[in-house]
């Protein structure tokens, strides 16, 4: 049909008429080879040479030719071998190639987002550098090939390797013989169904699964259910079928029917090959190259009649003029400006009858565009599968209905202490609370504010501060809590310290330590735990790391959604947090053995060394307990933040209530209205009842003490 169009068509080869030498190959390759070398031995001389159809032979002839000078066109042959100009300078060819085929098959994995795929192919042939082709352009195009597998004769490595990375696009390059065995292997390992896509290359006859095979141990009924609406193919349309009118006068369709109807007149049984379209484009594509050449001759005053296998000339213009072509043909357009492998459109099908493939989506190469025919189109459970097993991790942020009870106790924690402060402050000149050493007590409370702030910091997580900020409400949460204890308790033990100096002085009867001299003190442990916690800020920061909660809740096999909270942690917090522990536990059990030695110790309305006792008691108690079960509950989420809460809240409460509850319900109760002069009048009175019945040298100590306190 072609070559009698061309023949006819007097704008093209004018004054010349193209004859064809038909040769049987027999597909294979040093027989197609021993028939071009027989046939460039007889006249008349050959321009070029059209074919063969298989992929080998094309690749024996191809080869050859050249050393005749002699051009070659393919219409079938696919191989990307083929593309190789060092091997093959002069072979051009219009069948669609595995460039177009890629580019059809990201053009639908980005259609449906699917960014992880797998590649198996054959070890054997031109399989393993087709694989790595497609890959390549797989990565340029930002789709990640998580499995690339050669197979030799057993799949199931690869197919092991495919599942154990989880891959569910998997595209296979290899012949029907190994797609047999790699479908089997699948049907066996449950690599099929709704979640997974399946493909291959088009060529593979629509029931090439359907064989027996003494080494398969898979029935025909088995291989068809592992590849029902599971598996895609992509090929090249017999004709285009977009109306336009091709460079023969007529469109693709016109020219399919006309087809038809030869084969039916001639009463032939041959069915139509794949690539009766791409012949009639080869062709013609020869004919128009010869055309220019003949052109460009022609104004040099020589033909291309004049051609012999040593004329290099006339081969280099043919193949100038070959690869600047361009032009639409009936199976749409052809060019081979971005090389010698025409560039074509793209048909996807889908196997979803037994003996037949749906076509289910059009790519057009030139326009970039992708049309899915939705209706066509089935998936198994009527939704495309996801490209891998989609993890959605959600951060679980502690209840608010745990949070704000124990927020709002924080709050009303500070304004306790807050409110205690202005109170001390405005009964300062009154003699319980003058005697009870104000600026320490000061210093208490405001060490119990800061605990209460940790509180409310450790309860900030993701959804209050933010993901990325939780980070600094760590940070802040361990700073706050850290000087606020060695604030309060190292305020109420430098308290007892001094009631144990004063009342086991035997030698220095002088013996004075007023409240300046306790706060240097205390700026001395608070200069230790600054030290510690600027280290480890700046040396290992703290941070956030997800602990998982529960159990994973999978869905329809294709989602898991894992439940996740943000723990603070550091790389080398253990230590950090064993050195605080340790100078917090050495505070702890000196304040213990202080309380402890002072238990007999008391003056009655001059000073707190009772209740200072039980204070440290109480702290010692509650923290160590608090910090053993903190550390058992760290990676329990509401749980975790409710017992440190607890105990953080309930030491620092109980702590102030001890402390100051029995001064102030002293100043309540009492009455204010006698005078100062009265009330040192009393005191002496008290003082020398109690000199008749203690030791004279007990009672200059008391003195002492009262001095300090005042003071």
């Amino acid at each position: 049909m072609a070559i009698d169009d061309i023949n006819q068509n007097h704008a093209i080869l004018p004054n010349h008429q193209l004859q064809v030498e038909f040769l049987d190959s027999l597909m294979n390759g040093p027989i197609a080879a021993k028939e071009i070398i027989e046939s460039i031995s007889r006249p008349p001389t050959k321009v070029a040479v059209i074919g063969p159809l298989l992929s080998t032979a094309t690749e024996y002839a191809a080869s050859m030719t050249k050393f005749w000078n002699l051009v070659q066109l393919g219409y079938a042959a696919t191989t990307i071998a083929l593309d190789d100009k060092t091997t093959y300078p002069y072979y051009f060819r219009t069948a669609v190639t595995e460039k177009s085929y890629t580019a059809a098959r990201l053009a639908f994995f980005k259609h449906f987002n699917w960014k992880t795929v797998g590649i198996i192919h054959s070890s054997s042939g031109a399989h393993p550098k087709l694989a790595l082709l497609v890959q390549q352009q797989m990565i340029n195009a930002n789709i990640n090939v998580a499995v690339l597998e050669s197979i030799d004769n057993d799949p199931t490595f690869a197919m092991k390797n495919l599942l154990s990375k989880d891959v569910r696009i998997i595209m296979f390059f290899g012949g029907s013989n190994l797609a047999l065995k790699v479908m089997c292997s699948a049907y066996h390992l449950h690599i099929y169904g709704p979640k997974y896509s399946w493909w291959f290359q088009g060529w593979l006859h629509s029931t090439w699964w359907d064989v027996e095979s003494p080494n398969n141990n898979c029935t025909k009924e088995q291989l068809f259910e592992a590849i029902n609406n599971n598996t895609f193919y992509t090929k090249t349309p017999l004709y285009s079928t977009s109306g336009r009118i091709s460079i023969s006068g007529k469109a693709g369709t016109q020219y399919y029917q006309r087809l038809e109807n030869n084969l039916n007149q001639s009463n032939t049984s041959f069915s139509i090959s794949d690539s009766i379209g791409t012949i009639y484009d080869a062709v013609w594509s020869l004919a128009l190259g010869l055309n220019r050449t003949e052109q460009r001759l022609n104004m040099n005053k020589t033909s291309i009649t004049e051609f012999d296998y040593q004329n290099t000339f006339i081969r280099s213009v043919l193949v100038e003029k070959l690869s600047k072509l361009s032009f639409y043909g009936v199976t749409g357009y052809i060019s081979f400006l971005n090389g010698s492998s025409r560039l074509g459109d793209v048909t996807i099908s889908q196997q979803q009858v037994w003996d037949s493939r749906t076509a289910v989506a059009f790519y057009n190469i030139q326009k970039n565009t992708l049309e899915i025919n939705n209706a066509s189109l089935k998936w198994p459970e009527g939704t495309p599968p996801k490209d891998r097993l989609i993890i959605t991790v959600i951060i679980r942020a502690i209840a608010p209905e745990l949070f704000i009870p124990f927020a709002i106790v924080s709050c009303l924690g500070i304004l306790f202490s807050l409110a205690i402060m202005i109170y001390v402050a405005m009964k300062r000149h009154n003699r319980q609370i003058k005697m009870s050493s104000p600026k320490l007590n000061y210093c208490i409370l405001f060490g119990c504010i800061l605990c209460y702030i940790s509180v409310i910091l450790n309860g900030m997580d993701a959804a209050l501060v933010g993901y990325e900020n939780r980070k600094y409400a760590c940070i802040a949460e361990i700073w706050f809590l850290s000087l606020g204890f060695t604030v309060a308790f190292g305020s109420v033990m430098l308290k007892t310290w001094r009631i144990f100096k004063i009342f086991t002085n035997v030698a220095k009867v002088k013996l004075i330590i007023k409240d300046i001299h306790l706060i240097f003190r205390l700026v001395q442990l608070l200069a230790i735990d600054i030290i510690v916690l600027i280290l480890w800020t700046i040396i290992d920061p703290m941070t956030t790391t997800d602990v998982g909660i529960g159990q994973e809740r999978q869905h329809d096999g294709q989602n898991i959604i894992r439940y996740r909270f943000q723990a603070c942690s550091s790389e080398q917090s253990i230590v950090w947090l064993i050195t605080i522990f340790a100078f917090k536990l050495s505070m702890l059990l000196y304040g213990v053995s202080l309380a402890w030695r002072t238990r007999k110790v008391s003056i009655p309305s001059l000073n707190d060394s009772r209740s200072l006792g039980l204070t440290i008691y109480n702290i010692f108690v509650l923290s160590s307990t608090g910090v053993t079960v903190g550390m058992l509950s760290n990676n329990v989420l509401n749980a975790g933040f409710a017992l440190k809460a607890a105990f953080v809240i309930l030491c620092t409460t109980s702590s102030i209530c001890l402390i100051f509850i029995p001064k102030l319900w002293k100043v309540i109760s009492n009455s204010l209205a006698v005078g100062f002069a009265k009330s040192d009048h009393k005191m002496t009175n008290g003082f020398q009842s109690v000199l008749t019945n203690t030791d004279l040298q007990l009672e200059i100590r008391k003195l002492r003490l009262i001095i300090a306190e005042v003071g």
